[in-house]
């Protein structure tokens, strides 16, 4: 039964909002606000393996991910297909982003990257607000 109460549109507006300051967060390399959403512990799927990984452990990867880089692309290759539960409790996402960075080696040289991003993340709402629990990821490489 849908619970006439919950207003699903601005629930999809907040969790594209979410994905809106992701993008921001990388541009700046701000770990904190990159990982400002993330739940205390979240489920990650990458490359054939599942792992549990706490906001601690994904703030350190942020860290050494953000270090020396410079993003010049972090763009949805397509808007996000945002799927919010009837009673607005959980919620799924489904991005397709492109991105291009250098980074700064220690002796001085740039070194550019460049892929496409396209992954599920999970949100539960958790005391009002809506929290990542899960991110499944594939990475295809970018243009050349």
């Amino acid at each position: 039964m849908i619970d006439k109460t919950v207003d699903i549109e601005r629930e999809r507006r907040v969790l594209l909002e979410m994905h809106a300051k992701s993008r921001e967060a990388h541009f700046a390399t701000d770990v904190e606000a990159a990982i400002s959403d993330l739940a205390e512990e979240q489920i990650i799927v990458r490359d054939g393996v599942v792992r549990r990984m706490t906001k601690g452990d994904m703030r350190q990867n942020m860290t050494g991910y953000f270090a020396g880089a410079t993003f010049h692309e972090w763009d949805d290759v397509e808007p996000p297909i945002v799927k919010v539960s009837d009673d607005a409790s959980i919620a799924w996402m489904i991005t397709n982003t492109k991105v291009r960075l250098t980074r700064a080696g220690g002796d001085g040289n740039e070194s550019e990257a460049a892929f496409v991003y396209a992954g599920i993340l999970t949100f539960e709402k958790r005391g009002g607000r809506w929290v990542r629990t899960t991110n499944v990821s594939t990475f295809a490489a970018g243009d050349e």
